[in-house]
């Protein structure tokens, strides 16, 4: 699902959930909240511009709020600012369910309804979520890694860590591989949300050679595929697989 109809989707969701009476209408003291982390990536403002057009068509106000960076404990502030807030409702894209799972029971014990999107927090007392199958993507991208190598390769993977859904993306490579005793899992690299880490990273592997040669790289967040990518044609080896996720207008 792209981002932008996932997310207009749910506020979709939320403010149907707050006509309270019959012939109840929206209005813009509304106010719903998206919160989540790197949100100046391209795949959180194509999320934003969809937010932004469910609020015109629903007449609603929405705010977005969270870091930059991929920061856990700052999104958990921020949410905790809209709760503060009291809002008719909130999205929000979960960077580790650890943390953020008690300010989302929080809210809705408070009564503000919470839909997670795009990456979720199974165990919280969240509505629902709404977004990608990311297991099954998973296992679908494991699939494909098989197919290209012809069951038999190196494989190095580029996530973050305790984040709901490269975590299960991770999970379905992992499920894939299972039969394929001759695909290795050499290396699962925490970029810690900077993706200079996986150009960096690539560009040392790259540069290993024989029985330890890197046959493909997995970019299980959305920001290293276009760096990992810029490493592998700077070598001009057109042996090596790549597997990025998201819709950024760098990684197709």
């Amino acid at each position: 699902m792209k981002p932008n109809k996932q997310v207009a989707l749910a506020l979709a969701a939320l403010a149907m959930m707050s006509i309270s009476g019959c012939g109840s209408r929206h209005s813009p003291k509304e106010v719903y909240y998206l919160v989540a982390t790197n949100v100046s990536l391209p795949y959180w403002e194509t999320a934003i511009a969809g937010f932004k057009a469910a609020a015109a068509q629903y007449n609603v106000t929405v705010k977005v709020a969270g870091p930059d960076t991929y920061d856990p404990q700052s999104e958990l502030a921020e949410f905790q600012k809209a709760v503060a807030a009291k809002p008719a409702g909130i999205l929000v894209s979960v960077s580790d369910a650890a943390v953020m799972q008690p300010g989302i029971d929080a809210a809705i014990s408070a009564g503000i309804p919470v839909i997670t999107v795009d990456s979720d927090a199974a165990n919280s007392h969240r509505l629902y979520f709404i977004g990608t199958n990311n297991l099954e993507a998973g296992r679908l991208g494991g699939r494909r890694i098989i197919e290209k190598l012809g069951g038999k390769g190196n494989v190095v993977f580029f996530t973050l860590a305790s984040q709901p859904n490269t975590e299960e993306r991770l999970k379905g490579f992992k499920d894939a591989f299972a039969m394929q005793p001759g695909i290795n899992i050499v290396e699962v690299i925490d970029i810690k949300g900077n993706a200079s880490v996986a150009f960096d990273r690539t560009q040392v592997l790259l540069a290993q050679t024989g029985a330890k040669k890197i046959d493909a790289f997995v970019c299980l967040d959305s920001a290293s595929g276009k760096l990992v990518a810029d490493a592998i044609k700077r070598t001009g080896d057109t042996s090596r697989e790549l597997v990025a996720w998201d819709v950024n207008p760098d990684t197709l």
